[in-house]
């Protein structure tokens, strides 16, 4: 699928990952994750947490790559 985002943007988007990969190992856990989370509007419980984490990362290796970040970015705007 074409992105939908100007280089700007996902630009921004990438910096978020950065942010939150707090090992730089280039992937984002559950644990940073979590943290992700709870810099966002709302409450989610750790059963939403997890079951988002599980959307995001789309294959299932148990932890999200800086693709699936953008790919979810871009379905929550």
């Amino acid at each position: 699928a074409m992105s939908k985002l100007d280089a700007e943007q996902l630009s921004e988007i990438v910096e978020n990952f950065t942010h939150f990969d707090e090992d730089h190992n280039g992937f984002i856990d559950y644990e940073e994750f979590k943290r992700l989370v709870n810099v966002l509007p709302g409450d989610m419980s750790e059963e939403e947490m997890r079951i988002g984490f599980d959307i995001v990362d789309v294959d299932n290796n148990g932890r999200i790559d800086c693709d699936e970040f953008i790919q979810w970015w871009q379905d929550q705007v």
